[in-house]
């Protein structure tokens, strides 16, 4: 890989490889089809140009390929859709513990995310870096530029600095997926198999950003106006470190929440999106069930950001009549802190917050405006991370303890994680146990996944978990509940080279979750199956059994019910998604959870004239009795089940 003074560029990031420096670098290509996964070679060339500065790294690639069949759609930031892209892959750490991607699609879409061993994708991190996109003859080029104080660089000598690239083409119209090297999903490795690259002379300077910002908010109703003075600060004191600082923050400018009406028992898990407790993120990440959700409601996770900010304790005093908007609004922050570094195999963390006390104004039985007051918490987290990476394989062992303070709430969490990767990524374990003290109240709990990848194509995965009834992660955590016991098995085979298909995928999932008292309160087995054929018609088929149960949640208090067993069958065939129309018909076959079966079937069209234009139809027709909202007999604590029955 070539390197350059950033003094002597003149370069401009417009998608055109006009520049004389892409002159200067010769091209390598090597791509091969992953998606599917056959590994044959690609139909057209791929010409990727890499070099770095000071600075940054520069990527440069020409794709060629017909320009009448070029596909471009815009869509909002981290929006999968068949079209043509472009990603590139860095592995910052250069022995596949950590690394990030950045795609851009033509039209200049971006997708980014962050990367930890072997393949656990983050798609919650958005990285200050850039890139362009240009149609020319013979296709389309892009130009990206990732600056390296985006990145957490180890320490290393001056003149040999490694470090891993990774590139990547999707081809809209052949719905196809390419890659150098060719790193397909169904293989065991992926980010420690990055083609390698020694750097010289990168020691990025300290570098120091900050974001200040004056609002004023003025309040009709109340003839109060409010004014803000505040700055978000960034500095990287050495290439492995980094810290930052959010004082007085206001979060106006992140995208808002999507609208969910719930009606489970289970809270519904919202991702973080405001930029200053994603940056550094994946040093808190404990397992894999932190970025993915294992059954109904979201992921397992010590630490949910969101939680700082949230609506705050109040105590609302019988008589007082407050707005539930109130109530529930997010509290303001006076400030936050995190540092997040490495120090040889070993990556720490430490996240501090504070919020402001919130004031709201209730009426009391006089109909006289009263105040109510409630004091801010305060957060603080710790991380540490051991890793070892050699012939051996990869193995880490990290501790990390989270504590929230408040006159009300007085709340601790500890856990212990461990990870293991065999030599070739052929056996994957991750296990945590967790212990939380909640107000004097302590609970216990662990995880554990236990992943055999034979071959390419072949995986079989074992979870088991163990949460008992004091467990209490929410107070700065997510868990979907507690009470839990599960052991679940998945297998997945992909099959690429079946006569007359281009892709074969088979599903079955076996799950079993049990509560304290020994009853079931989910269980079945699914098996699903999916064809995409040579015309990228797709065809999707799945069985499904829910095994009888018992429901402990969604009484509310008014005791547990019996749920009867039943079966549900879906299938959905979709027609070529790169095309401008695209066409799709649904079958759902199920039940209510007590009551009669129903249908539901469904028929839809998409079109996509331009890049920038999309239009949805959909036409549902449901076939049902009736909507089981209540059912009077309730299991009482008195009540006798045999095998999750009442007797």
């Amino acid at each position: 890989m070539a390197r350059f003074e950033e003094s002597n560029l003149q370069f401009e990031l417009d998608g055109n490889l006009s520049e004389s420096v892409w002159q200067q670098i010769t091209p390598y290509d090597g791509m091969r089809v992953i998606t599917p996964d056959t590994l044959a070679e690609s139909e057209y060339t791929t010409e990727t140009r890499i070099f770095y500065t000071e600075r940054g790294i520069y990527v440069g690639v020409m794709n060629h390929q017909p320009t009448d069949s070029l596909v471009a759609r815009m869509t909002p930031r981290d929006t999968r859709l068949e079209r043509d892209g472009f990603v590139v892959g860095i592995d910052a750490s250069g022995d596949g513990r950590y690394g990030y991607f950045m795609r851009v699609n033509l039209g200049d879409s971006k997708t980014d995310g962050t990367i930890l061993a072997e393949k656990q994708l983050n798609m919650q991190w958005d990285g200050p870096w850039d890139a362009r996109t240009a149609v020319v003859d013979g296709g389309w080029s892009a130009e990206f530029f990732m600056p390296w104080s985006m990145m957490a660089l180890p320490q290393a000598a001056a003149d040999n600095r490694p470090i891993g690239v990774y590139t990547e083409r999707q081809v809209g119209h052949l719905n196809e997926t390419w890659s150098s090297p060719p790193l397909p999903s169904t293989a065991n490795e992926y980010i420690s198999s990055f083609r390698r690259f020694n750097l010289q002379d990168i020691e990025p300077r300290r570098q120091i950003t900050y974001y200040p910002y004056v609002s004023a908010t003025h309040d009709a109703v109340r003839d109060d106006t409010e004014m803000r003075v505040g700055a978000e600060i960034f500095w990287r004191p050495s290439t492995n470190t980094q810290l930052s600082a959010s004082l007085n923050p206001d979060f106006g400018n992140v995208e808002s929440d999507d609208v969910v009406v719930n009606l489970t028992a289970y809270e519904v898990f919202f991702p973080e999106k405001r930029a200053f407790f994603l940056e550094g993120q994946d040093v808190f990440s404990t397992s894999p069930r932190n970025v993915s959700a294992r059954g109904p409601g979201g992921p397992t996770t010590m630490l949910n950001t969101r939680r700082i900010g949230s609506s705050a304790v109040f105590d609302v005093p019988d008589g007082i009549s407050t707005l539930a908007t109130d109530l529930s609004a997010p509290s303001d922050l006076l400030g936050a802190a995190k540092l997040t570094g490495q120090n040889g195999n070993l990556r720490y963390g430490t996240l501090v917050a504070m919020e402001d006390d919130m004031e709201i104004r209730g009426i009391d039985a006089n109909g006289e405006s009263v105040a109510l007051q409630a004091t801010g918490r305060d957060f603080l987290v710790g991380r540490l991370l051991y890793e070892d990476a050699s012939s051996a394989g990869r193995r880490s062992i990290g501790w990390m303890g989270t504590d929230v303070s408040h006159p009300d709430v007085d709340a601790s969490v500890n856990g212990i994680d461990v990870h293991y990767f065999s030599p070739n990524a052929q056996w994957i374990f991750d296990g945590q146990v967790m212990q939380s003290d909640v107000n004097g109240v302590t609970g216990n709990g662990a995880i554990a996944d236990l992943i055999y990848l034979p071959q390419r194509g072949r995986m079989h995965r074992v979870a088991a978990g163990y949460h008992d009834d004091k467990l209490d992660l929410n107070t700065l955590g997510f868990l979907t509940r507690n009470d839990l016991m599960h052991l679940d098995y998945n297998y997945v085979r992909d099959e690429s080279n079946v006569p007359g298909l281009r892709t074969r995928n088979t599903s079955i999932f076996w799950f079993n979750q049990w509560n304290s008292n020994d009853d079931f309160v989910r269980q079945g087995v699914f098996g699903t199956r999916e064809y995409t054929f040579l015309n990228n018609h797709t065809y999707m088929a799945s069985l499904r059994y829910y095994h009888r149960r018992v429901d402990d949640r969604l009484g509310r208090g008014s005791g547990d019910f019996h749920v009867p067993g039943r079966w549900q069958f879906v299938t959905e065939w979709e027609s070529n998604p790169s095309q401008e129309l695209v066409y799709r018909l649904k079958l759902d076959a199920d039940s209510e959870v007590l009551g009669e079966a129903w249908t539901k079937s469904l028929a839809g069209v998409s079109y996509r004239p331009v890049d920038n234009f999309s239009f949805n139809a959909d036409i549902e027709y449901t076939d049902r009795e009736g909507l089981m909202v209540y059912r009077g007999m309730a299991i009482t604590p008195n009540t006798k089940l045999r095998n999750g029955r009442p007797s």
